[in-house]
């Protein structure tokens, strides 16, 4: 898949452990994706049990996602998609969606948890546009441009 190189997974690598991580105390397990050397090979990350490839429904690859997880939920997954032309596009998928019910015993603390699970998405992804980095929202904005009455209000 062309345009994915180590320097470009690096970077977006580099920015999530900072947010996610913030005490530093990255899982061994992890610890390569944030120690990624430009000119490293990249296919060597590029398989369990850190990275899963997605597939379209045609079965081709549409990008990757690695289970990098953060200090209080180990499966946050960083994804790189890729969007044609080699453009890549990074986001976060919290992997929270279970719903519970009300009344479940741990109602109260899951949703805790995807409270915070919310906001370090929101985190990340305004840090990796920041960087120059493409997000969905930020490609989104692009595809919109501005308009005679942009923004709206």
């Amino acid at each position: 898949m062309k345009g994915l190189t180590t320097e470009l997974l690096g970077r977006a690598c580099r920015t999530y452990f900072s947010l996610a991580f913030p005490d530093g105390n990255i899982p061994p397990a992890k610890v390569a994706f944030l120690e990624l050397q430009t000119g490293q090979p990249l296919e060597s990350l590029l398989g369990p049990p850190v990275c899963q490839i997605l597939t379209n429904p045609d079965g081709g690859n549409r990008g990757y996602a690695f289970r990098l997880g953060s200090a209080w939920f180990p499966h946050i997954k960083l994804e790189a998609i890729e969007c044609g032309e080699g453009i890549w596009v990074f986001m976060v998928d919290t992997h929270d969606a279970l719903i519970l019910d009300p009344s479940h015993p741990d109602a109260p603390r899951w949703s805790q948890l995807q409270a915070a699970n919310r906001r370090l998405k929101e985190q990340v992804e305004k840090a990796w546009e920041a960087e120059g980095l493409k997000t969905f929202n930020g490609l989104l904005r692009e595809s919109l441009g501005p308009g005679p009455d942009w923004p709206p209000g």
